[in-house]
């Protein structure tokens, strides 16, 4: 999956805030947004942590380098 996609995705979310949208990911990855807290939430399934991001461009690079094994402290 490509930065653009993710970012494609994450606007979508952010666009439909009102609405309950979740992305699942390899059955490991949980991507939604929270309006009540304007972040992008990133669970991890087997590790049982959540990331926020307040930034789409943020949240975009973290979920691209968690899918990819880059980790990096975003």
């Amino acid at each position: 999956m490509t930065p653009v996609e993710i970012n494609s995705m994450i606007e979508t979310l952010v666009d439909y805030e009102d609405s309950d949208i979740t992305y699942t990911l390899a059955n490991k990855y949980k991507l939604s947004y929270t309006k009540k807290l304007k972040s992008v939430q990133i669970c991890d399934l087997e590790k049982y942590t959540v990331h926020y991001y307040g930034e789409i461009e943020k949240a975009t690079l973290a979920l691209f380098s968690i899918l990819h094994n880059k980790y990096m402290d975003i």
